[in-house]
């Protein structure tokens, strides 16, 4: 933990801390997920960056099928396919999921029983923060 010049609770400069500036944005957005397992799975967010991501948001289902939705690392940007499994959740049918993550670069969903005729739905709100300078 950093001390500033006064100790833990005062005014004055942090002399052993870097200063970060961030870029932060806030992206929400419904969707739909027709794929029941993992090689069906719908990409709900991914970026192109090389940046370590810190990101906070939430999920919520408002369908009927539970929602498995995985923050993963190095999947193919095109089909949301591989890669590793940073964090993962399931989101229960009217239920939602608050999450805040790191190191990751895809995030997509399944629901087991669904299908394109009969899709879950939910709502996806993240706010990325990207490291700058």
């Amino acid at each position: 933990m950093c001390q500033n010049s006064i100790g833990n609770m005062g005014h004055g400069d942090f002399s052993c801390c870097d200063p970060k500036n961030f870029v932060q944005d806030k992206i929400c957005n419904n969707f739909t997920v027709s794929g029941d397992d993992v090689v069906g799975a719908d990409i709900l967010y991914a970026t192109n960056s090389n940046e370590l991501i810190f990101s906070s948001g939430y999920i919520k289902n408002v369908g009927n099928f539970p929602i498995t939705v995985q923050f993963v690392k190095g999947a193919d940007p095109i089909t949301g396919i591989g890669g590793t499994i940073v964090r993962q959740a399931d989101v229960t049918s009217g239920g939602s999921f608050s999450f805040t993550v790191s190191r990751f670069d895809t995030v997509r969903a399944f629901a087991t029983g669904a299908t394109p005729l009969l899709p879950a739905a939910g709502e996806f709100c993240i706010t990325p923060r990207y490291v700058i300078g």
